[in-house]
């Protein structure tokens, strides 16, 4: 009986090693095939965000172009006069032709400069710290306009 025991010690010393390695091969191989998946719906979800962020963005503060809103805001606002403001974000003048968007707070920026200055979740005017776009007074708003910024919060932590 003792060389049964000695036959079985290198089959044990062959076999537990192979095996465990053969599991682990597996193991790597199954999440290099479906981390990249779990990864890239997150990066969609985020991009939806994104996206739909962009989209209120756009239909609370239309972007367009500085001199036409001179003309329409002098009109309504004698006493304002406007001579070139400064984007306070790039901190270049702002040209007659230049794309702007206009804040509810009526500070003005480069449309450019602004839509960044919201893509990367800042949601208020760089000058006053009032929401860029307008809170909804329903019961069911989280946020500003569905920014969706909860959302994106959510799937960050």
């Amino acid at each position: 009986m003792p060389d049964s025991n000695k036959s079985s010690t290198p089959v044990v010393a062959i076999v537990l090693p192979t095996l465990f390695a053969i599991v682990l091969v597996i193991i790597i191989a199954t999440t290099a095939i479906f981390l990249p998946r779990l990864l890239g719906k997150e990066r969609s979800d985020k991009e939806e965000c994104q996206k739909k962020r962009m989209h209120n963005l756009e239909k609370a503060c239309k972007s367009q172009i500085f001199e036409k809103w001179c003309s329409e805001h002098e009109s309504q606002h004698p006493e304002y006069k406007s001579q070139h403001p400064i984007c306070t974000i790039c901190l270049e003048t702002i040209e007659d032709m230049a794309h702007i968007r206009n804040l509810g707070c009526q500070h003005v920026f480069h449309q450019d400069c602004l839509d960044n200055w919201f893509s990367r979740f800042n949601e208020f005017c760089p000058l006053c710290h009032r929401p860029i776009l307008p809170r909804l007074n329903s019961k069911d708003s989280k946020t500003s306009v569905e920014t969706g910024h909860d959302s994106a919060i959510a799937g960050m932590v």
